[in-house]
């Protein structure tokens, strides 16, 4: 009985697959040792694990790519953030070249203001108003302070 069970399993398949089909099929089994029911079974699990692993690989370089572009746009950024960070010290030297510059116009504005105050002392202590003069000085120097 499971003689022609197998008689007629092998009759569907040849009908089902063709006569080079089967044959090759039938050779394959052979050499597993199994069915042809198992024989096929095996192919079947091997088609999916194939396709499983094309779907896989499908995602696999969608992903791959995905990475491909994240990498350059955080290279784009990376060079945005390179030319900020070399702007903002090319501002801060151009504004530490601007306070020396401020620092050095002070220092000549005190420089000629001392020589000013010499000339001008100078000319005040020869002067027969000098008593006068230092009294109004000293006056309104107190009321800038405020101590009027």
């Amino acid at each position: 009985m499971t003689q022609q069970r197998q008689g007629r399993a092998q009759n569907v398949v040849h009908a089902r697959v063709g006569s080079e089909a089967y044959e090759s099929l039938q050779a394959w089994a052979d050499r597993q040792g199994c069915s042809l029911t198992q024989a096929l079974r095996i192919l079947l699990a091997d088609l999916r694990q194939r396709e499983l692993e094309e779907g896989s690989a499908t995602r696999l370089e969608s992903i791959s790519r995905s990475l491909v572009v994240i990498q350059e746009q955080q290279a784009r950024q990376i060079a945005r953030i390179e030319a900020l960070v070399g702007i903002l010290r090319s501002v801060e030297n151009g504004q530490a070249e601007r306070e020396a510059q401020i620092l050095q116009a002070q220092a000549g504005s005190v420089g000629l203001s001392q020589l000013i105050y010499a000339h001008l002392l100078g000319i005040v202590e020869s002067s027969p108003r000098a008593t006068e003069i230092a009294a109004s000085a000293k006056a309104k120097i107190q009321a800038l302070r405020g101590e009027g």
